[in-house]
Parts: C-alpha cells; sequence; structure tokens
C-alpha cells in the first residue's frame, strides 16, 4: 500500500469521491472491497460503509447470521439455551450515524421497523442501540413509543413526521424525548391533529421545544400562536421551517418575534392573512426568505394581490439583510395581468439581493424598462426566476370535439393522485422544473386560454443585455423574452460588447421566437458559455413529452449552439 494512503487528508478525498457516486449499492460494495483489502483501510472503509442506514435491518442480519447453527439435519436454527453472540452487532452498530427510517429500503417498507425493533428486544440487546448515533429521521408510520431504543444522549438531529397527536401518550413521550437526547441542535416535530386537542398540544410544545436551548434548526408545525411567539427564546436558531396549516387566520402582533441568529426563514400558510403577520411581526429579516402559499382563495385575485404580502419586508429597517426571496403561489385563480416591477418595488430596498424566485399562477408582465429597474435595484442579483406556473399547463382547444357515435363507452378515466392538480382535457403534461407542488395546496381549473396570449408587452433581448450589463455576477435566469423582437440586433456584435461567463443553464424556452439562426447568434454572443436553453436540471428537449410542448423554434437555437461550439473545439 502507498503511503499516501495513510494521509488522512487523501484518504478523505478518495472516499467522498466514492460516495459520490450515485448508486449507493455500488459505493457500498466499493467500501466493503476496500474493508477486506488492507488492514489499514478496513477501519476507515467500515465507517464509510456504515455511517449511515435507511433499514434496521443490516444490524438484525449481523445477529442472526452470528447465531444461527446447523443442526443434524442440515438446517439453521436459533440455539434458544444459549445467549446470543452479540459481537458481530456491537462491531458495527458503534459505528452507524445516521439513519432514516421513513421510506422503502431494498424493497421493504419502514413498516419493518417494528419487527426488527421486536427482535432487539427479545434479545435484550443493551439500550440504546446505537450508541454513537446523531442524526435520526423517523417514518411517519411507526408509534412515537418505538423511537425509544434508537434515542441517546449524543444526538443532534430528530426528524419526527406526519404523526397522530393522542391527548395523553403525546404530551408524556415528548417530554422523555427531552430528557433523552438534551443535546439536540435540529427538529423537525409534523403532526396530524384531531379538532378539540389545540390547547393542550399548544402548550406541550411550547414547552418541549423552548427547553432545547441549542436549538439551530426547527421544522415545525404550530397550532396556534403561542407556538411560534415562544419560539423567540431560541436564541441559536438558524434556520425555521414553519408549515402553519390553520384554515383561519392566524394573526401576531406586529415585532413580535426577535431571532438574533436567524439565516433563513422558511414557512407555508393557507391564508395571505397568516403571511402578511409573520413577516409583520419579524423585528429583524433573516439572509434568506422563502414563502409557499397554497391559498384558499376564489373570485377575482390576481397578482396584485402579492404587493401586501411584500411590504413588510420593504417597511422593515432590515431589509438590506435579505440576499435570497423565494415566494411559489400556485393557487390565485385569476388570469388578469398586472406590472411585475410595481408589484415587486416593496423589494427593490433589499439592495443586497442575490436571488429572485418567484413561481405564482397570475401574469406577470415585464417589459424592458421594468427589467432595467430591477437590475438597477439589485445590482448583486446571481439568480433571477419570474415563472408563470401556468406555463406548466398546455391550453385545452378553444371548441369542443365534435361527437362521434362509438360502439361502447370509453373506460372511466382515473382521479390523479391525491395531492396532484387536475390535468387539462386533451392535454399533455410538459415537464415540471423546479416546482413544488404540496399535497395540502388546492388547485384551480387550468381549462384556460393560452396565457401568452394576453400579454400587450413582454421582455426582449435588448432587456436581456442591459440585466447582463448591470448585474455582472448573475449566473441563472428563467425568463419569458419575446424573441420574436430582433430590431438592432445584427452583425457580429449583437451585444454591443456585453458578455456574461457565468451563466451556463438558463431556461428560455418558454418564450415565442421567429429566427432561431439569429436567435442562436445573439446567445452566443452575449452568453459564450451557454451549455443549455433547457433551465438547471433538465434532461433536455429529448422526450416526446417534452417536444410536444416547446414553442417551436427552441430546439433549432440548441443544435445551432451545440454545433458552433463543437465547431470551435469547446
Amino acid at each position: 500500500m502507498h503511503h499516501a494512503l495513510l494521509v488522512p487528508d487523501i484518504l478523505d478525498h478518495i472516499f467522498k469521491f466514492i460516495k459520490a457516486d450515485s448508486d449507493q449499492i455500488s459505493s457500498n460494495q466499493t467500501f466493503a472491497a476496500l474493508a477486506r483489502t488492507c488492514s489499514a483501510l478496513s477501519d476507515a472503509s467500515l465507517d464509510a460503509l456504515w455511517s449511515e442506514l435507511r433499514s434496521l435491518y443490516p444490524l438484525v442480519s449481523c445477529i442472526y447470521d452470528n447465531n444461527m447453527k446447523l443442526n443434524d439435519e442440515g438446517t439453521s436454527e436459533f440455539d434458544a439455551n444459549a445467549g446470543p453472540d452479540l459481537s458481530v452487532f456491537h462491531k458495527y452498530a458503534y459505528r452507524v450515524r445516521k439513519i432514516e427510517l421513513s421510506g422503502y429500503e431494498g424493497g421493504w417498507r419502514a413498516t419493518a421497523v417494528p419487527d426488527d425493533l421486536g427482535v432487539f428486544h427479545v434479545l435484550r440487546v443493551p439500550t440504546p442501540l446505537l450508541p454513537n448515533l446523531t442524526h435520526l429521521a423517523w417514518t411517519d408510520e411507526l408509534s412515537l413509543a418505538l423511537l425509544w431504543p434508537l434515542l441517546n444522549p449524543r444526538l443532534l438531529s430528530l426528524r419526527i413526521s406526519s404523526f397522530q397527536w393522542s391527548r395523553k401518550s403525546t404530551p408524556l413521550l415528548l417530554s422523555k424525548i427531552r430528557g433523552l437526547c438534551p443535546e439536540l441542535n435540529s427538529l423537525g416535530l409534523l403532526f396530524y391533529l384531531s379538532e378539540g386537542y389545540e390547547a393542550i398540544a399548544e402548550s406541550c410544545l411550547s414547552r418541549v421545544i423552548c427547553s432545547w436551548k441549542k436549538l439551530e434548526v426547527l421544522d415545525y408545525s404550530p397550532v396556534g400562536r403561542e407556538c411560534i411567539l415562544s419560539l423567540s427564546a431560541l436564541s441559536s436558531l438558524r434556520i425555521l421551517r414553519l408549515r402553519v396549516d390553520n384554515i383561519s387566520d392566524l394573526i401576531l402582533p406586529p415585532n413580535s418575534l426577535s431571532f438574533p441568529s436567524l439565516h433563513t426563514l422558511q414557512f407555508q400558510a393557507n391564508s395571505l392573512a397568516t403571511a402578511n403577520s409573520i413577516l409583520e411581526a419579524m423585528t429583524s429579516l433573516p439572509k434568506s426568505i422563502d414563502i409557499f402559499l397554497p391559498v384558499y382563495q376564489s373570485g377575482n385575485v390576481g397578482v396584485e394581490t402579492v404587493e401586501p404580502i411584500l411590504q413588510p419586508i420593504g417597511q422593515n429597517a432590515s431589509c438590506s439583510n435579505v440576499e435570497e426571496f423565494r415566494m411559489n403561489v400556485p393557487a390565485f385563480l385569476s388570469g388578469s395581468t398586472d406590472n411585475g416591477s410595481n408589484v415587486l418595488r416593496p423589494l427593490f430596498l433589499c439592495c443586497n439581493l442575490r436571488v429572485l424566485r418567484i413561481m405564482m399562477t397570475p401574469l406577470f408582465l415585464l417589459a424592458d424598462d421594468d427589467l432595467r429597474a430591477m437590475a438597477s435595484a439589485w445590482p448583486l442579483l446571481e439568480e433571477i426566476e419570474l415563472f408563470d406556473c401556468r406555463n406548466l399547463y398546455p391550453p385545452a382547444p378553444p371548441h369542443p370535439l365534435p361527437n362521434m357515435d362509438l360502439a361502447d363507452d370509453p373506460p372511466p378515466v382515473p382521479p390523479p393522485p391525491v395531492g396532484f392538480p387536475p390535468i387539462p382535457p386533451f392535454a399533455v403534461m410538459p415537464p415540471m422544473l423546479s416546482l413544488h407542488l404540496d399535497a395540502t395546496g388546492p388547485y384551480p381549473d387550468f381549462g384556460m386560454t393560452d396565457p401568452r396570449s394576453n400579454r400587450t408587452a413582454e421582455i426582449t433581448f435588448h432587456g436581456l443585455i442591459s440585466l447582463l450589463e448591470l448585474c455582472p455576477n448573475l449566473r441563472f435566469f428563467n425568463l419569458a423574452i419575446d424573441a420574436t423582437k430582433l430590431d438592432g440586433l445584427w452583425g457580429d456584435k449583437p451585444g454591443g460588447g456585453v458578455c456574461n461567463r457565468l451563466v451556463k443553464y438558463p431556461r428560455l424556452i418558454d418564450s415565442h421566437i421567429s429566427d432561431p439562426e439569429a436567435v442562436a447568434r445573439i446567445l452566443l454572443d452575449i452568453l459564450p458559455e451557454l451549455e443549455s436553453i433547457w433551465g438547471e436540471g433538465s434532461p433536455g428537449p429529448f422526450t416526446d413529452m417534452f417536444n410536444s410542448t416547446l414553442p417551436q423554434g427552441w430546439e433549432q437555437v440548441h443544435e445551432r449552439i451545440r454545433d458552433s461550439k463543437a465547431a470551435r473545439g469547446l
């Protein structure tokens, strides 16, 4: 073995490369082979192999394989008279640092966990079963009472998702977890609450959660205003995620929430009043704000409704702290348009904004002057996305299909899975790119005319060039650009010398286009490092689903860009 492999930094780099393999089975096989290859690498390889588990089954196998013996008939049996040999189990159990019992693993559902824990109980394996465990994610299908053998004083992160609140047992169990895991700095607590238990749950949750003074990350379903107001006691909190499921408005006093260490605020609210109240309650704004509003609204609600949500941000004295702002509003029903720059004007005071991503159902109407105003307000901008969610749904045909005499009635169309929006008739679903769809949100009837047909003005390449010039750090954009207006963009340097080498994967395909050759030439001039026009993480245009929904011409643009880069040897 080369002596370089004994250098910890080199070994860590090699192990990180192995873990980066997308195939977990392959990376585990590599670590197992390394453990068998050299005694000097064995311990480090076994630590990497066993550090993260998604099932208790491997640990149960250690006991089974080490205790099953062949009898005279040649079959395996467990020696009930002798105590179990746990040497192999302990050899690997102390290496486990993280376990996620929250889904599938090797085809087994997480409901196998009670059986695995039952084996440890019957064999009287000492608890805690995993003495060095630091991260535990608990499945939403299991009782809290089953947690006990896995809890230990070294646990730093605990996530319990979607458990059913019990009036008497849940408060007792939650209070005991605090004593068993005093050093927690990350907690996820999401649950279902039956009507009538709100007062008990509110009191219990406030007391238990605030007893962890070192909490830095909290993912939480508050049941009332006191559950939120009490969180100000957590002075170390850096990331706060709230899922406010209350159908009624939850109103907090202005300037009632203070988190001196907060970096990220993410929340989901079911009403506009609740969202506005949470933002008004913040005495100081964090660097990152992420809002999701699956709002229960009806009637003529348009994009202008978003402005009151943004006003508390612009009115806050600490608005310059905000560097990242994301908002997803998929459930407004109005088809009205409004000037996007005016709607976003409360954010103009966030002079240090680096990331702006807004996805919403109402039409976002922007012209070149609007984009210039936004770029002037946010010169540090690195990412900008103003995405009309209805672009995800192609328009329904304007006239119904003619009646036809059919021999037999067609089979009924199965309903869509719970939590997904209805698919418009006669439509093909386009790809969903960077859109979060929450299972609790209602969705409107998307049988509507083409949203782009109502636009009277759109951004052109002139506006995009201004954006690139005023925001030199820009590395991603998702904007609807009218690529049919190319006036003044001819010649060898259509960008007028503006050149951005950071943007490689923008999304442009929601835009109209008329001359693919000219568009490709403009893009290569202003974005010479361009790799794709399909957006971040997109598989590209190579599927029937994708091709059927693209505005005509963008695939030709992609081909011309690819050919040009190949000709230059790039």
